[in-house]
């Protein structure tokens, strides 16, 4: 299957974040067009066909941290040499997402923005070392409605330690103000060498995080939004179709720094040190995926999805059916799955403690 996506990764930061276990480095390091040089060098060598790709996803790091100038030389080659892409999306920052920022984007094809917002709370927004503060996100967001600029997500962390009902109603609350398209509300993740790593701050139990998440669910579907993967809530026909690709296991084209990608049954990550990358070296690492890790991985990540996966799908790809290959395994999770309209999912109110369930359904 010929990748109809490709992931760009842009490391560079104005603030380090607390929680944050991506490839950056402060701004002021690097040459930020010598690396944009390296990064188009490296494009080339992927031998992109002109009419291939559906997405494109910028993420980082910050891309927005990058000057007009900067931004103009990397969207502008991508518009050029990859006209049939119909989801365009730009990782951003509210402190570093202007007018004239956003009207590039618009010139460039750019169609879809996705906003890191975290907290409502200014106090929070502290905690995790962010740099913006609430009202540089009602402003990016009011800039953005008045360009007609109505496709974006935001970004939102709940279960920090001491956070309330309270706390994450503000959140609900303003990412509805905002009138958002898309809504990504994730856990709280402490990952070996962050900030919160090293200072030993841990996540509210699970408990405590159930419940907020289940709040979330009932807040947001009142407000016409649809749960469509564990941690992403959408209007219907806003749902971002690049991370569906990741979901659905389809292969993809990835460069940059750390960036990794799916290409011909092989998973590649290229280098995490800025150096290296500098000169030139992306220092990839491979791994090709056996018929039964693709098995797995596509069990693994389709079933974050609400819908679940196709069993004609799945019977295509892998020359089995499902329901009789894995009777014995799903016999053991019988309660908490279902098959519906040819699609075998875990059932909505489950999927929050879907680790368990794939545990057993992947043994």
């Amino acid at each position: 299957m010929r990748p109809k996506s490709l992931y760009i990764h842009i490391p560079f930061c104005e603030k380090i974040c607390a929680y944050c276990d991506f490839a950056k480095v402060m701004n002021g390091t690097f040459s930020h067009m010598k690396y944009l040089a390296n990064l188009l060098k490296e494009l080339e060598e992927e031998e992109i066909p002109f009419d291939s790709l559906k997405t494109i996803y910028i993420g980082g790091g910050t891309p927005s941290c990058l000057t007009l100038d900067e931004l103009d030389l990397l969207l502008s080659y991508l518009y050029e040499h990859f006209p049939s892409v119909e989801e365009f999306t730009l990782e951003a920052n509210p402190e570093s997402l202007d007018k004239d920022k956003i009207r590039l984007c618009q010139m460039y094809g750019v169609n879809r923005i996705s906003l890191g917002a975290q907290a409502a709370s200014d106090d929070i927004l502290k905690t995790l070392n962010r740099n913006h503060r609430m009202k540089d996100l009602i402003r990016c967001c009011d800039d953005l409605h008045e360009l007609h600029f109505d496709n974006f997500n935001l970004d939102f962390i709940y279960g920090l330690p001491g956070m309330t009902k309270k706390d994450l109603d503000d959140d609900i609350e303003l990412s509805l103000k905002l009138k958002s398209k898309h809504l990504s509300y994730y856990s709280l993740q402490i990952e070996k060498g962050t900030m919160f790593y090293n200072k030993h701050i841990k996540a509210q139990d699970d408990e405590v995080m159930r419940e907020m998440y289940d709040y979330l669910i009932k807040k947001l579907h009142e407000a016409g939004f649809e749960r469509y993967e564990v941690s992403n809530f959408a209007i219907p026909g806003y749902e971002s179709r690049h991370n569906l690709t990741y979901w659905h296991d389809e292969p993809y084209y990835a460069v940059g720094l750390s960036a990794s990608g799916y290409i011909n049954q092989t998973r590649f990550t290229n280098t995490h040190s800025m150096t290296k990358y500098m000169k030139g070296l992306t220092d990839r690492a491979t791994e090709e995926i056996s018929s039964k890790s693709e098995e797995f991985e596509f069990l693994m990540l389709n079933l974050r999805l609400v819908s679940g996966f196709s069993l004609d799908k799945f019977k295509e790809r892998f020359h089995k059916d499902f329901l009789v290959s894995y009777q014995k395994e799903i016999k053991k999770v019988e309660e908490y799955v279902q098959v519906k309209d040819g699609y075998f999912a875990i059932k909505p109110e489950y999927l929050y403690t879907m680790d368990h369930i794939l545990l057993e359904l992947l043994k």
